[in-house]
């Protein structure tokens, strides 16, 4: 490393160091040659200048290899040429000059295209290494970006699975919550039934039997009391009144709770309440419900009766349609409840958000709540040209027939 250091060519910015070295290696080679004169005599006068020279041309250039080749020719000849100590060219000594100069000419000629050829070399080199360091370093920057992209990466994912647990606990707690919640609102609607079942019979029981224990007494005034004057006016206006209270309490607690869904199941009781209602509401229903139609489980006929009723009673509020149909059938294993209008329907925007959860009105998720709860399915329907409500309840085999078997038996 430290021969190829010396030979190495010297930038042309470095002239005063490229002279100096020029003219040093010239004194040298005359000194060398001095060294050398007992072995070499008479012959081989400028051999150690040739050296020098082909060095300084490779490595200070063709101007130093020049003064340097003059250097030497000059102390050669003057110490070592005869006749010595004398500056004067001999002729027998002009042959050797003119090859000293011709030799000369041809190393310099070579050491400087050498040296021109090295210095591109060790331009490219340096550049090249240059090169190497700049894209080492920008490596080295590159990997230092990649551990920290990765450690941010790790970072960032461990924070992402820590919030995803935390919102899957959450989401289990909501999703418990609002099944709490469900199971809170089928129970309040069950015991909403049972209340209604209760006032309906105390209705019919208590106040219905007072009503009609006060029919009786005006029948009995009206007959005692047949000489005075204006009597008999008065106790037709009480019994017409009595009528009317006793049909209004009559009327309400069939509405609170059916005896016929009870005594005679679905079947009758729908078509009981489809009657009074198109009477009362002047909607044309048609009913379309097995006259044999076997009865389902209890739980499943007070939620299709209270789905009949929550239906037809927006079809009266808010569809304004003036028919509508009622269809009740079993299909396999299956009890089929449809109520459809011919009304304007539901705006799409409305039922999409019927459709989502949490966004229905009461009546609605009342239905949603108490068909889910016997494991079935609530269907809305709309267009422009009605809308269709579709409650879809299984029933277990046999259930319906065992159902109907003890309707029988206690009739």
């Amino acid at each position: 490393m430290r021969i190829l250091t010396i030979f190495s060519p010297m930038p042309q910015q470095r002239g005063f160091e490229r002279f100096t070295l020029a003219i040093a290696t010239a004194i040298l080679a005359v000194l060398l040659r001095w060294l050398l004169d007992p072995a070499l005599g008479h012959v081989a006068f400028y051999a150690t200048v040739y050296m020098t020279i082909a060095f300084c041309a490779v490595v200070c250039g063709a101007i130093p290899a020049i003064v340097n080749a003059l250097l030497g020719f000059t102390g050669i000849f003057y110490w070592f040429v005869d006749p010595r100590h004398s500056v004067f060219i001999v002729p027998p000594e002009i042959h050797g000059v003119v090859g000293f100069f011709l030799v000369a000419v041809v190393l310099i000629l070579l050491g400087d295209a050498n040296r021109r050829k090295q210095l591109r070399l060790n331009d490219t080199v340096v550049a090249l290494t240059k090169e190497a360091t700049e894209r080492r370093r920008a490596e080295e920057e590159l990997q230092k970006a990649h551990d920290a992209l990765e450690q941010n990466v790790a970072d960032r994912t461990a924070e992402l699975s820590q919030t995803l647990s935390q919102l899957g606990s959450e989401v289990g707690v909501r999703k418990q919550a609002e099944e709490q919640l469900r199971h809170l609102s089928v129970r309040l609607m069950t015991l909403q039934d049972e209340e209604r079942r209760h006032f309906a019979r105390e209705l019919h029981d208590s106040a219905g039997q007072t009503l009609a224990a006060i029919k009786m007494t005006a029948a009995l005034i009206e007959r005692h009391a047949e000489a005075a004057p204006g009597i008999k006016e008065l106790v037709d206006e009480l019994n017409a009144l009595t009528d009317e209270a006793l049909q209004e309490v009559r009327t309400t607690s069939y509405l609170l709770h059916p005896p016929l869904l009870d005594e005679s199941g679905i079947a009758s009781a729908a078509r009981w309440f489809v009657e009074g209602f198109a009477k009362r509401s002047g909607i044309d229903v048609r009913c379309e419900i097995p006259e044999n139609l076997s009865r389902p489980p209890r739980d499943c006929e007070l939620v299709l009766f209270r789905v009949l009723q929550e239906s037809l009673t927006n079809v009266h509020r808010h569809s304004g349609a003036s028919a509508a149909q009622i269809k009740l059938a079993l299909q396999s294993d299956q009890l089929k409840l449809e109520v459809a209008d011919n009304g304007g329907g539901i705006p799409e925007d409305r039922l999409k958000s019927l459709e989502a959860a949490g966004n229905a009105g009461v009546g609605i998720a009342g239905m949603r709540e108490r068909v889910r709860k016997m494991g079935g399915r609530l269907d809305i329907q709309s267009g422009k040209n009605g809308t269709t409500v579709s409650a879809i309840l299984p029933i277990a085999k046999g259930s319906a027939t065992e159902r109907s078997s003890m309707g029988m038996t206690a009739a």
